[in-house]
């Protein structure tokens, strides 16, 4: 009896686990062809909050519509007295004092920690459904060290791979977060990952950062007025605001604006860099992480004094020496050891217009020559000139058709695509529909893969598609008379709303 007894018993529970087995083995595991994408986002990606949690939780990055107000009341007074008695002394520390108010709780510690009052509300997906243009969504702190997001990376990473029954993930990463993302691959290798497709990723650096941090502003009035046209819709609004932007710069209006700017860097650059930039600012791992090697150790000499401890410097120095300056090899071993990579960079497109690198080739953020690392290219409104030689001859042509890209000398020549006058991280459908074809893919996608997606693309934002540079036939310029139509119902919808007051 007892043995029949252990028997049933023993069967029951047989019954038992073999009823959760087909549901066990369904949850382990995920048979839909491609790996779950993260989103390693940009900076600016997650909230940061002050006293999170309490009665006093405010948020201060990135500061609301109240606060960004109050700063600006802040400064009427200011500018005021700047206006009266041309003390520029008296409004740099009014623009500091008010600046510092608002942005004050961010700035880190001698050894480049944050206050802890300072946080995030991090969160963890909890849809297993994911597919190619369907990813998780990775915030983090733009002011910390690098390594330290990596390892909140790495965590978020775990999370996923549990949720979806996935063994790896890949990474499509935009701006800043190419750097998590490369601060990554020097901590934990490749063996969790698939693919990882660079978005407008400073993966050297910045020029406008590396300018910033050893104070290299400077104004430029075409510069300016570029920056301005080429955000432009291609629509008869467009075209009126292009003939107003036009018509202020030919009656100077611009050049006497940037002149008032000039005399304020004459006058309060070092008080601005002391008082405000230096303390607030100087001392996030995170902004330094975008500083390139050619500005990196001036940079140094210029934020970092005697109150830096060493242990900010060298956590400074890690990143910089170890990562930045060995990207051409941790990218080359990401590569090699069988992870996807696609590294997208943007050009034409005018930088900002207040730093020394204006003339930059750029996507109006980020450089082409450290978003692309080791690329050749012309500076912007350049050419290569007439009988350039590709540089490297590998039996590829890696020439833009419009003389102005060399992409024989990339890092990863193969895997680094261009696409002329895409603006900084603004993706489309067509964007998407290239990322799909690459993270669905097999083997080693690159620039020869499909002929629809070569090295070489046109960034028709208008119509949201990417197509070949060789291919790309602009729209014809808006008629005159559409934009004289396009007026003459603006200034009569005005007057309308005249005659009714």
């Amino acid at each position: 009896m007892k043995i029949k007894r252990f028997l049933s018993v023993l069967l029951a529970l047989t019954l038992i686990v073999s009823s959760f087995l087909p549901t066990a083995a369904k949850s382990s595991g995920c048979d839909c062809g491609f790996s779950p994408v993260v989103y390693v986002a940009a900076l600016g990606s997650a909230t940061l909050y002050l006293d999170a949690g309490t009665a006093d939780e405010k948020i201060i990055f990135r500061p609301e519509q109240a606060d960004t107000l109050g700063l600006v009341g802040k400064l009427i007074l200011p500018i005021a007295r700047l206006a009266v008695d041309k003390n520029y002394t008296a409004f740099g520390t009014g623009i500091a004092k008010a600046t510092t108010d608002l942005f004050g709780p961010l700035a880190m510690d001698e050894n480049g920690n944050s206050n802890p009052r300072v946080t995030t509300k991090p969160t963890l997906p909890s849809d297993p459904t994911h597919g190619p243009n369907h990813d998780y969504y990775f915030g983090y702190d733009f002011r910390l060290d690098p390594f330290v997001v990596a390892q909140d990376l790495d965590a978020y990473i775990q999370h996923v791979k549990s949720l979806t029954g996935h063994s790896k993930v890949s990474f499509r990463a935009s701006s800043l977060g190419g750097i998590i993302v490369m601060a990554y691959l020097e901590k934990y290798g490749t063996t969790e990952l698939d693919k990882i497709i660079f978005q407008c990723c400073p993966i050297l650096g910045v020029g406008v950062a590396g300018d910033l941090f050893t104070k290299q502003v400077e104004l430029n009035n075409d510069a300016l007025v570029r920056y301005g046209m080429q955000v432009l819709p291609r629509d008869a609004v467009g075209s009126v605001l292009s003939i107003l932007i036009q018509s202020l710069d030919a009656l100077g209006v611009f050049s006497a604006v940037l002149g008032f700017g000039d005399k304020l860097i004459d006058n309060m650059l070092d008080q601005l860099y002391d008082e405000l930039l230096i303390p607030i600012f100087g001392r996030m791992p995170g902004l330094w992480a975008l500083v390139p090697d050619v500005s990196y150790e001036q940079a140094k000499t210029i934020f970092l004094d005697s109150s830096a401890s060493q242990t900010l410097v060298n956590r400074l120095d890690d990143y910089h020496y170890n990562v930045q300056g060995k990207a051409d090899r941790l990218l080359n071993d990401a590569l090699n050891s069988g992870v996807g990579i696609m590294i997208l960079a943007g050009y034409n497109m005018q930088r900002e217009p207040f730093v020394a690198s204006y003339l930059n080739q750029s996507d109006a953020v980020d450089d082409t020559i450290y978003n692309a690392p080791g690329v050749t290219c012309a500076l912007l409104n350049e050419t290569l000139g007439d009988g350039y030689v590709q540089a490297v001859n590998d039996g590829h042509n890696h020439l833009s058709a419009d003389g102005i890209i060399d992409a024989s000398t990339c890092y990863l020549p193969e895997n680094t695509w261009f696409a002329k006058d895409m603006l900084h991280s603004t993706p489309h459908e067509g964007h998407r529909e290239m990322y799909a074809l690459f993270l669905t893919s097999g083997g080693n996608f690159n620039v020869h893969s499909d002929a629809r997606f070569p090295q070489f693309l046109q960034d028709d934002a208008t119509n949201k598609r990417l197509i070949p540079l060789v291919d790309y036939v602009p729209d014809d310029a808006l008629r005159i008379e559409d934009v004289f139509q396009f007026m003459l119902t603006f200034f009569q919808e005005f007057k309308l709303i005249l005659l009714a007051k």
